[in-house]
């Protein structure tokens, strides 16, 4: 009967786990456009503020996605949580927003910064190839 219930659970623990992969694409796609933007024309101050402003909006909303996601599917991890995972007691939300707070908003946007500033700086580096 346990092994019934697991699929139910499994894509908030696939969420859970790998929460970090869109935000880190997010950020790395912005890089490269503003790097794409930044070889055709100058980029502006404008554009890279731009660019920062949609990545916070981003993340913020990244976030309250992750919680109205796992909302409708309460993880077993969750203090307060039942068996039952369409069940999702008052107990169960204030923690699930904890973790939604704590964890995914500073992962995310950690995430996405790293990704951000790894591709522009792999841009600015000289090849790695050895030639002889």
């Amino acid at each position: 009967m346990m092994i019934l219930a697991i699929p139910d659970r499994l894509p908030s623990l696939i969420v859970l786990v790998g929460f970090w992969i869109p935000p880190a694409v997010a950020g790395w796609v912005a890089a490269g456009s503003l790097l794409r933007s930044a070889t055709r024309e100058r980029a502006t101050r404008e554009r890279a503020t731009r660019t920062y402003a949609w990545l916070a909006i981003f993340v913020l909303g990244y976030a309250a996605a992750w919680f109205t996601f796992n909302l409708g599917r309460m993880p077993p991890y969750i203090p307060g949580a039942t068996t039952d995972p369409t069940f999702a007691p008052p107990r169960a939300v204030a923690a699930l927003a904890v973790v939604a707070g704590a964890l995914i908003l500073p992962g995310s946007a950690l995430a996405c910064a790293w990704a951000f500033r790894r591709r522009g700086r792999m841009r600015g580096r000289p090849s790695t190839s050895r030639e002889p």
